[in-house]
């Protein structure tokens, strides 16, 4: 092998080193992403919509908040429409767009989804 051959094979491992290097240092592992996740379902929606989100909770019951798991309306609800509903909020519920922000609000509908089964 050349010289100018050994110097492009050496460099395209190094890259592909880094790249590796980068992604698996900044991606969190998917356990300790769902655990992110669940606690921020915990401190922000399991006061209406239950751990499990049910809504078994008094102020879900107060406030009619419907059961994620048995709902058909809730299932069909497509990831667009929970992230707006979530970020604008809908009747007495408050919106997170100013405090969470998007990226939050994708990762608590992602969890939510997990709740519904789907």
């Amino acid at each position: 092998m050349n010289k100018l051959a050994r110097k492009t094979v050496f460099s395209a491992f190094a890259a592909m080193a880094l790249t590796f290097a980068v992604v698996t240092m900044t991606r969190p592992s998917e356990a300790a992403y769902f655990q992110s996740a669940k606690s921020l379902f915990a401190q922000k929606c399991s006061v209406c919509h239950a751990n499990d989100g049910t809504g078994n909770t008094a102020k879900g019951k107060e406030l009619k908040v419907r059961n994620w798991r048995t709902d058909p309306e809730v299932k069909k609800m497509s990831d667009a429409k929970m992230v707006e509903i979530t970020m604008k909020g809908k009747g007495k519920m408050e919106g997170y767009e100013k405090t969470l922000g998007k990226e939050k609000v994708e990762i608590l509908i992602a969890y939510s989804k997990t709740l519904m089964g789907k």
